[in-house]
């Protein structure tokens, strides 16, 4: 602003003296034909549209600062349990006391209120039993879940927080089962991992640092090495305030953390990562923590998602190149004062509305060549 009232001033002073009609058309042809409306136009018209195209592909992302942001990520680290593993797909086992009807139908009616992917799990596993009314219901994010049923306390989570007996679980992803503090036994679910995952992984890796935590014991760490590699961090028995803190960490080494978890364990390295999105089977569920939900049909396309918002960026400094080319022609013109300010007005919409189509134009045809539309 004060660079154009500068040169307005300027060529109205060197055109006084000479042609008072030429000092006022300078003056006022330069302050019209360089509004900046063309470069305040490009980012929203830009970052909109690309808002537009991820939600068509099921991603939903809270506002457009999120994309700039993507941009800028050099690190991925990822949840384990409901993010890189599907929760409708496991083979679910119950090792220890066998179970009466009633008590199944308890552990029904307690983890159908989670929406934790092993409760999803053990939920489709118990699809057939009924359930009843919940009396209390409460969830600790890393440890497990506490109902109480006709009088009856079940508990559901980890060996520490429910109890394991003599049981052991180090060979497995668990879930521990007490009732009314009786150690049961634990469901064993044997994960599937989502489809694609080792491409993604593999396209991903190329431009990025990338780690994996996990809340689970280390049972799975040779068949992630196969699709992380044996260089990529893997950490285990992490505590919901492990991984804020591992994203903590990156961020004082001036890392830009992307962080893509199921929404609950990892809310808090969700919330502290620069980006933080939430993996999930049902996009109807409140993930405030995070700045985007990706419906897990859509995983296999994370690495077009973030290569996209990189070319949306790319379109938005085209456009500043060409508002930029635009600005320069028009000073060179106005300033000998031989624009006239009508023209200038009349110059000055169309250099907007050719932002405005350039940008929206560029991106969709760039989300078409990607496969996005």
């Amino acid at each position: 602003t004060a660079a154009v009232l500068l040169i307005a001033t300027a060529a109205a002073i060197y055109w006084y003296d000479r042609n008072i009609v030429f000092a006022f058309n300078a003056f006022t042809a330069v302050l019209i034909v360089a509004c900046p409306c063309a470069l305040a136009l490009s980012t929203p018209f830009a970052m909109g549209n690309a808002l537009r195209i991820f939600g068509r592909n099921k991603f939903y992302i809270k506002n457009t600062d999120v994309i700039e942001k993507l941009c800028a990520i050099d690190t991925i680290v990822f949840d384990k349990t409901g993010t890189i593993t599907e929760s409708n797909v496991s083979d679910v086992e119950f090792i220890g006391e066998k179970l009466s009807a009633e008590e199944e139908t308890l552990v029904k009616s307690a983890v159908k209120n989670s929406s934790h992917p092993l409760s999803i799990s053990l939920t489709n596993y118990f699809k057939s039993i009924p359930s009843v009314q919940t009396d209390f219901f409460e969830e600790e994010p890393g440890k497990g879940i506490t109902a109480l049923i006709k009088n009856t306390e079940v508990k559901l989570g980890s060996k520490n927080f429910a109890g394991s007996g003599n049981l052991s679980d180090e060979n497995s992803t668990s879930v521990f089962l007490s009732i009314n503090s009786k150690v049961k036994g634990y469901f064993k679910l044997n994960n599937k991992y989502r489809n694609g995952l080792k491409e993604i992984v593999s396209r991903l890796e190329q431009d990025y640092e990338m780690a994996l935590l996990s809340g689970d014991n280390n049972s799975e760490r040779e068949n992630l090495r196969k699709i992380f590699g044996d260089d990529k961090e893997l950490h285990f028995n992490q505590s919901p305030h492990d991984k804020l803190n591992f994203v903590f960490e990156l961020q004082s080494k001036n890392k830009n953390v992307l962080m893509i978890g199921d929404g609950l364990n990892d809310a808090g390295a969700l919330k502290q990562s620069d980006v933080g999105i939430s993996i999930s089977d049902d996009v109807n569920n409140f993930s405030p923590a995070c700045d985007g939900i990706l419906e897990s049909g859509s995983f296999n396309r994370l690495a077009d998602f973030i290569n996209f918002s990189k070319l949306s960026k790319q379109v938005i400094i085209a456009s500043f190149i060409l508002s930029l080319v635009y600005n320069l022609v028009g000073f060179y013109f106005a300033v000998q004062g031989t624009l006239s300010p009508i023209i200038a007005a009349i110059l000055m919409p169309v250099s907007s509305i050719t932002a405005v189509a350039f940008t929206t134009f560029s991106t969709t045809i760039l989300a078409k060549k990607k496969g996005l539309l």
